[in-house]
């Protein structure tokens, strides 16, 4: 026990000794003062060369026409023709409705026609027997053998079959308006397709009550495909019809498809600055389907001998965009705001530098104007 209180007694002695000598050896808080360390870079040179001017855009494929088909009048569906994925053409009929109904109207329409026209026969001969009276009347009138009134009463009949003709005339035209009415309503009852395309969606079966609103089949023409993309203002003035667009899709990893601007809006959105511009795409094999994601690019040029630099030189010191080159025989690092232009996945096209002039690529983003630098030969560019 004693030998323990000894070892731990020489152990707190020996730990106090080396404290005290510890603190007298250590320098004053200032008495050395530190100069801020080179920051390590490395430099690539600006070069000379051509960049494609290329826009991206993304956008949702759609059908070149779609369109959700109704029924003209209300009724029961009685049959339909059509399936989900179906191949249909302009005129074929989809489905048809009860036209019980519809049927008893036409024939109606077409017994209220023969009426009319019996009727104007009818009046046409009486018109044509008191015009003879009434010619004979005069004759007798001229001998003084009629008497006056049997004159007007002559002209009177006359004047009121030729009345009741314009009434016979006018009621035929009628029931022809009330049974082509009639027909039309029989020819609703045979739901046919507006457009030849493929049936996207079906949303009734046999037997559904339908009205004008209900939609009974969504159909698509997908033998061309569109997109609407939206390009900005600064591109505006270069885009044009049958300008080539390439999209892909994540279904076809891999795979280009080309496409064509075929229409670009005359006006831009308030809102966005954007001019909605619509691209179609020749889609004979059928592969690309409306509500695909695509994304879309559009080249308007190249600008040749323009000078590049590497994307990762360019940084933002107090809301500029500029660059770092080495300078005071690259021991110093200095800041150039410069102007971006056109740009690559790797190279960004500039102003206000010279090619071959060192641009600071590894270690720019530690940097402040004025900063000392080293370059590090052991990865330098």
């Amino acid at each position: 026990m004693r030998k323990f209180l000894f070892i731990i007694i020489i152990l707190a002695i020996a730990g106090g000794v080396t404290w005290r000598i510890f603190v007298t050896a250590a320098p004053k808080t200032g008495s050395m003062p530190r100069g801020k360390a080179s920051i390590a870079v490395v430099c690539a040179k600006a070069t000379i060369g051509d960049i494609d001017d290329i826009s991206e855009f993304t956008g949702t494929l759609a059908g070149k026409a779609e369109v959700q088909v109704s029924p003209k009048v209300s009724g029961r569906i009685k049959t339909v023709f059509i399936n989900l994925g179906d191949e249909v053409r302009e005129g074929q009929s989809l489905a048809l409705l009860d036209d019980m109904e519809t049927q008893h109207a036409v024939e109606e329409a077409k017994a209220k026609l023969v009426v009319a026209r019996a009727s104007l026969e009818e009046t046409e001969t009486n018109l044509e027997t008191a015009q003879r009276e009434l010619e004979r009347v005069k004759t007798l009138r001229q001998r003084k053998v009629a008497a006056v009134s049997e004159l007007e009463s002559a002209e009177a009949t006359v004047a009121t079959l030729l009345a009741r003709k314009k009434v016979s005339e006018a009621s035929i035209q009628q029931q022809e308006a009330s049974l082509r009415a009639a027909e039309a309503r029989l020819s609703y009852t045979n739901i046919t397709a507006p457009i030849s395309g493929y049936v996207g969606k079906r949303f009734v079966d046999e037997g559904a009550m339908v009205s004008p609103t209900t939609p009974i089949v969504q159909l698509a023409d997908i033998r061309t495909v569109k997109t609407v993309i939206n390009v900005v203002e600064r591109d505006y003035s270069k885009i044009s019809v049958d300008l080539k667009a390439l999209l892909t899709v994540d279904a076809y990893p891999g795979r280009t498809f080309e496409g064509r601007v075929a229409r670009i809006a005359p006006i831009l959105d308030s809102n966005t600055r954007t001019a909605e511009t619509e691209i179609e795409i020749a889609n004979d094999d059928l592969i690309l389907k409306p509500g695909m994601f695509t994304r879309v690019r559009i080249y308007f040029g190249t600008h040749e001998n323009t000078v590049l630099i590497p994307n990762r030189a360019v940084v933002k010191r107090d809301m500029r965009q500029g660059v770092f080159i080495p300078v005071k025989d690259r021991t110093a690092a200095r800041f150039i705001e410069v102007t971006l232009g056109l740009s690559t996945d790797e190279f960004t096209e500039v102003d206000s530098i010279e090619a071959d002039q060192e641009i600071i690529v590894m270690g720019q983003h530690l940097l402040n104007d004025g900063d000392d630098i080293v370059l590090n030969s052991a990865i330098q560019k």
